[in-house]
């Protein structure tokens, strides 16, 4: 005798895996928000220079990392309200889940980590390479980086809880 099918997941689930999914995708929404338009205008010695978010290798992996993640929040947005409405999962769905987020959160780590050490290292170099009257422009570049990178964190945590949740799914279904 064949086992009996999975029972479908519980509204409180699904509900738990939407309100995720949108924090989620909310979290990159910022962040790449302000990654894009973090830039700044110094004025050294006469010379106005304008710094942009792309002359930072890590800012564009950061940017890189939150797109790449938003698309895939969006997809998986799609899947858990579709799953929310029908309270069925495609098996398809199990499997991609697991594996989406174990490698999306991983991609959205680095790219918090290579936002904060980048923040940290090149405020403290660029104070101390340039003698400027007021620190406040550079201040205001950097923390725009730094909260991006926290937002970034932010995102990962939560696709990391929902990468518990896919595991604990994929755990309790028989295939």
């Amino acid at each position: 005798m064949a086992p009996p099918p999975p029972s479908p997941p519980s509204v409180m689930f699904r509900t738990v895996l939407l309100l995720l999914r949108v924090l989620t995708a909310a979290f990159l929404v910022i962040t790449v928000a302000l990654v894009s338009t973090n830039t700044v205008t110094l004025d050294i010695q006469g010379t106005s220079i304008k710094m942009h978010f792309n002359d930072v290798y890590a800012y564009r992996y950061m940017l890189a990392a939150a797109v790449i993640g938003l698309g895939y929040a969006v997809v998986q947005l799609v899947f858990t309200i579709s799953q929310f409405a029908t309270g069925t999962i495609h098996p398809f769905n199990y499997l991609f889940s697991f594996y989406g987020d174990k490698i999306i959160s991983y991609l959205l780590a680095t790219g918090s980590a290579a936002g904060f050490g980048v923040s940290k290292d090149l405020k403290d170099a660029f104070i101390a390479l340039v003698a400027l009257d007021s620190t406040d422009p550079v201040d205001n570049f950097f923390s725009k980086g730094y909260a991006s990178a926290s937002l970034l964190l932010f995102a990962f945590v939560s696709l990391a809880v929902l990468s518990v949740f896919s595991s604990l799914a994929i755990a309790k279904r028989s295939f």
